[in-house]
C-alpha cells in the first residue's frame, strides 16, 4: 500500500504542477518542448536548444550554452535540474525551490568561461531509479561521441545538479569509482576518473533515515520503496555507502531547510563531507548554520550574500580541479 500511496500522491502533485506551470506538456514526452535551434542571447551567450541525445527514454533533450560564438576549447559543466524526480525542467528549473529556479545561475557559470550542458531526464513514477542514472550515461556518451561537432571539451568535465539532480550527480560519482556499485545499477560509466574532474553537488538528499513524510513520498515514488525502512532501493541510492577512495573531488552545498543542521540536506552534506575527509578526497562543504536559507537559495546569488559566497566558493573549487 505504501508504494501505491506514494505514487498516487506524486501523480496528483505532478498533474497539478503541469497544469499550472507546463501547460500543453506531459511529464514524459518523446518530442522536445521547443523547436531545436541556435540563438545568440542579448548578453552575448550562445545557446543550442533541445538537442536529442538518446532514443531510449523520454525527455532526452539537452541545451548547450557557450560564452560566445568562438568555438574555443573550454571545460564542460553538465547540469541536471531538480524537482523531486516528478517534475522540473532544464529551462524552467525546479518549482519547489526559491524563485522556481530557471537558468540565471547556469548563465552565470557560462559567463565565467565554461561551456554548459543542461539536460532533461525521464520522471517518476513511470520511470524509476536507476533509469535516470542510465539516462545520464546516455547523455554523456552522446556528448563524448559528438564532442568535436558540439565544440565541447569532454576531457575536462564537471558533473553537477541541484536537489534531485544533485542526487543523480552523487550517485554517478559513486558508479565511476566503484564498478560493483555501477553493475548493480546496470551502468557502465562512460566517464572515468581521468575525464570527470569534479562534482558540484547542490543540496542532495539520499539518507532515508532522516526523511520526513514529504521527502519520503517523492523519494519513495522515485525508488518504489514502501517505507523508510525498506532495505532495497532506498539503501542503494545512499551512495555514501559505496564511495571508494577514487571518488571525485566534490563541492557540496546545503540549505537550512527543513530543520537547519538536522535536516536531510545538511545531514547528506555533512555525511558526504565526513566520508570524503576520511578517505582523503578533496572537498568543500558550504553550509551556513542558522542562516534561514531556503531550498535553492543559490539562485539568489545576485541579491543574497550567502548565495554569492557559495557561488564564488563553487567556482573557485571547480577551477582548482577542472584542470587537475
Amino acid at each position: 500500500m505504501g508504494k501505491r500511496w506514494n505514487d498516487l500522491k506524486c501523480l496528483f502533485i505532478q498533474k497539478a504542477v503541469y497544469a499550472k506551470l507546463y501547460k500543453g506538456h506531459k511529464p514524459n514526452q518523446w518530442e522536445p518542448w521547443n523547436k531545436p535551434g541556435k540563438a545568440v542571447l542579448p548578453n552575448g551567450l550562445v545557446c543550442r536548444n533541445d538537442i536529442q541525445y538518446s532514443e531510449s527514454y523520454p525527455n532526452s533533450y539537452a541545451d548547450i550554452w557557450y560564452p560566445d560564438a568562438s568555438d574555443a576549447r573550454r571545460p564542460t559543466v553538465i547540469y541536471f535540474h531538480g524537482g523531486g524526480f516528478i517534475f522540473g525542467d532544464k529551462s524552467a528549473g525546479d518549482p519547489m525551490q526559491t524563485g522556481g529556479g530557471g537558468v540565471g545561475k547556469l548563465e552565470r557559470i557560462v559567463s565565467e568561461g565554461f561551456n554548459l550542458v543542461n539536460a532533461n531526464y525521464a520522471l517518476a513514477p513511470q520511470y524509476r531509479f536507476p533509469a535516470q542514472i542510465r539516462q545520464m550515461d546516455d547523455l554523456l556518451r552522446y556528448l563524448i561521441d559528438q564532442a568535436e561537432a558540439l565544440h565541447l571539451d569532454m576531457g575536462r568535465v564537471c558533473l553537477s545538479g541541484g536537489s534531485a539532480g544533485a542526487d543523480m550527480t552523487e550517485i554517478y560519482g559513486a558508479c565511476v569509482c566503484n564498478p560493483a556499485y555501477a553493475a548493480r545499477l546496470g551502468v557502465q560509466p562512460v566517464l572515468t576518473r581521468e575525464n570527470l574532474k569534479v562534482l558540484a553537488i547542490d543540496e542532495a538528499a539520499l539518507d532515508a533515515s532522516v526523511f520526513d513524510k514529504n521527502m519520503f513520498t517523492m523519494l519513495g515514488c522515485w525508488t518504489g520503496a514502501k517505507g523508510n525502512g525498506d532495505r532495497g532501493e532506498l539503501a542503494l541510492i545512499n551512495a555514501k555507502r559505496y564511495i571508494q577512495d577514487t571518488y571525485i573531488p566534490s563541492w557540496i552545498n546545503a540549505s537550512n531547510e527543513p530543520n537547519d543542521d538536522s535536516g536531510y540536506f545538511s545531514t547528506e552534506a555533512r555525511g558526504l563531507h565526513r566520508k570524503l575527509d576520511e578517505i582523503g578526497v578533496p572537498n568543500d562543504m558550504v553550509f551556513f548554520p542558522g542562516a534561514n536559507l531556503p531550498h535553492g537559495y543559490m539562485d539568489q546569488l545576485d541579491s543574497e550574500p550567502h548565495a554569492k559566497e557559495a557561488f564564488q566558493r563553487m567556482m573557485t573549487f571547480l577551477r582548482k580541479h577542472i584542470d587537475a
